[in-house]
């Protein structure tokens, strides 16, 4: 069975338990909630997104960051950025937030730090638009479907943190095959896997099938999950 058929093959026997929200472009290539699975946006992107009521918080934090930042106090953004990696418990998007913002003030993690794969991003493309899946270092992840469905994976699970891993290794192993990437356009043709480290994202087009298991594995999981929430709830 092909690449693109094992991932098609569970989503499309797996589709229906998926919520679908309100929105149907979830998943296109302008969705903000598709961009922000890679956690790379500018701080001032960042922060416009964000629903802030003034309450203390990493993202409170980096909305301050960001406005040091535009009035010109570099030095002082960089260190509250800072001081959100010393969070304890701190989400791996945010981790990959605050890097973001760290390199935008030209600051540089260590080359071993940096090299650490903390998420990956697999793209594969499904009838004329593309299934996304994200898993992070954290155990949380996150599916949309090219019909619009989503599922999103927060919950502390040792199962499906033992498959985000998974996911994560086998990217990270295949890592000398990547490429910097720079935006997070939709690819033009064929599968992408995208490492997301404390330096920068990296692509690497046309994953090998270890990759392709270790995802099917996580998404298949996510799916027969969402399944039973479903049931329960019908109950």
């Amino acid at each position: 069975m092909g690449r693109t058929t094992i991932f098609a093959a569970l989503a499309m026997t797996m589709m229906m338990p998926l919520a679908n929200p309100q929105v149907s472009k979830v998943g296109s290539d302008g969705d903000p909630i598709r961009q922000g699975l890679f956690a790379c946006q500018p701080l001032s992107v960042l922060v416009q997104r964000l629903k802030l009521d003034g309450s203390p918080g990493p993202f409170q934090t980096i909305a301050d960051a960001s406005g040091l930042a535009k009035a010109g106090k570099t030095e002082e953004a960089k260190s509250l950025l800072r001081s959100v990696l010393l969070q304890p418990n701190l989400e791996t998007r945010i981790q990959l937030w605050v890097w973001s913002g760290l390199r935008e003030l030209g600051e540089q993690p260590d080359a071993k730090s940096g090299r650490e794969v903390l998420g990956v991003v697999i793209e594969v493309p499904m009838q004329e638009a593309y299934d996304t899946l994200a898993a992070y270092q954290d155990g949380s992840a996150r599916y949309l479907n090219f019909s619009g469905a989503a599922i999103f994976w927060d919950a502390p699970d040792p199962t499906i943190q033992a498959l985000c891993r998974s996911f994560i290794a086998s990217s990270a192993s295949v890592g000398s095959q990547a490429r910097p990437r720079t935006d997070v356009s939709l690819p033009r043709s064929g599968i992408e896997v995208t490492l997301l480290t404390r330096a920068g994202m990296f692509v690497i087009p046309n994953p090998p099938q270890s990759v392709i298991a270790a995802a099917s594995s996580l998404m298949l999981e996510m799916m027969r999950r969402a399944n039973e929430k479903k049931q329960v709830k019908a109950n």
